[in-house]
């Protein structure tokens, strides 16, 4: 418990001040609120130490390279993706201190969330805490390139709904740039906005369940062959992970039940859904897609996690839609509820262990090689 307080604390200011949004009246109050959630973002994650995993491949490369060793070296040879690897060294060549790094890509990544909020849903504590608990919290620790892939993906989404195909493939490549995970955005220009037979969805659900409940590898193979025809750097990607995670799979627990009860919402309330906002079929179809990778992909753990990531906006915006679809009131307030108290469980279950201790660098932090030694020690966390 000790290890989850400040992520269970952060989740509960964001619960808060959903509450406080939206008893206040004024858009002048409101937008004050929406100022005090970007300065806790940037506070809490921009100044934050060595949490988590993938600052022990961030911080020895921000070390070793500069803007001279890109320019030597060919770009298959470049640290990370030429976007990342060129932000990452800029930031360097401005200030060399990795904290630093990490405040800009925080801010960057606050900058295009917020407005891809601030174009979707009115209440923006109540959308952050539910970003924040399902997988956005990740997306703000560990995995720094996927996050603003995934947040210029999502500023791309307003081009699927009008039909722009050039800024929409614009903003693809551009994030590409940041992770070789934004190739499989860029077929969802032709089909996610479609509104696509609810029992063919229904169909693909069910298909999901059953093939995660009896443990069947019937798409990995299919994917991998597939992946490996597009990117064979991703393909390596892919096999390395398989190595790390054989065997592996989900186990039934609180998070498949939730996954269900979100599913059979979903389908309940699908019309409902498509009718909320135009462009509801884009996160009704983002959700599915979530929801196939999770399940089709769980013999493999960290694929299934990184691939099912890449959809979580449609948990975000569908989440959010359903307290909407709720006519009695009661049974609004009840889902309400059990979304602040399920974000809260979910942030828990996220960071209860050892490697999640926060640090905040503005009141003193923990260096790298002590980090680094916990880290060590406790590697096998990752694989439960």
């Amino acid at each position: 418990m000790i290890y989850s307080l400040p992520y269970i604390i952060f989740i509960c200011i964001f619960c808060f001040l959903s509450f406080l949004f939206h008893s206040v009246k004024t858009d002048e109050a409101k937008k004050y609120i929406v100022l005090v959630c970007v300065g806790i973002i940037i506070f809490f994650f921009g100044f934050r130490g060595f949490c988590f995993y993938d600052w022990n491949s961030y911080y020895p490369a921000f070390l070793h390279y500069s803007f001279y060793d890109l320019h030597s070296l060919p770009i298959s040879d470049w640290p990370f993706e030429p976007g990342f690897s060129i932000l990452m060294c800029l930031c360097k060549s401005l200030f060399d201190n990795y904290n630093f790094f990490v405040l800009i890509c925080t801010t960057l990544n606050t900058v295009l969330l917020m407005r891809f909020l601030l174009k979707n849903v009115d209440n923006i504590p109540f959308a952050l805490m539910i970003v924040f608990s399902m997988n956005g919290l990740g997306f703000f620790t560990d995995l720094m390139r996927n996050s603003i892939s995934m947040l210029i993906f999502l500023n791309a989404i307003e081009f699927i709904e009008k039909r722009r195909a050039l800024p929409y493939f614009a903003l693809c490549l551009l994030a590409l740039t940041f992770h070789t995970s934004t190739i499989f955005y860029f077929p969802l220009y032709f089909f996610l906005h479609k509104s696509i037979n609810k029992w063919i969805l229904l169909g693909v659900f069910i298909t999901g369940n059953v093939v995660y409940l009896l443990h069947i590898p019937v798409f990995l193979t299919i994917v991998k062959l597939f992946v490996g025809l597009i990117s064979p750097e991703l393909q390596y990607k892919i096999d390395v992970y398989m190595e790390l995670d054989p065997g592996a799979s989900f186990q039934i627990g609180i998070g498949y039940l939730e996954r269900l009860l979100t599913g059979i919402l979903l389908f309940c309330y699908i019309v409902k859904l498509r009718d909320i906002r135009s462009d509801g079929n884009i996160y009704i179809n983002g959700l599915i897609l979530y929801f196939a990778m999770f399940f089709f992909l769980s013999e493999f753990k960290v694929i299934s996690q990184r691939l099912s990531y890449l959809f979580s906006f449609g948990y975000w915006i569908i989440w959010y839609d359903l307290v909407k679809c709720f006519v009695i009131e009661n049974n609004r307030k009840l889902f309400i509820s059990f979304v602040c108290l399920y974000c809260m469980l979910k942030m828990y279950g996220s960071t209860h262990y050892v490697i999640a201790k926060y640090d905040n660098i503005l009141f003193g932090s923990q260096p790298y090689h002590i980090r680094e030694s916990i880290y060590n020690k406790n590697y096998s966390e990752i694989e439960q």
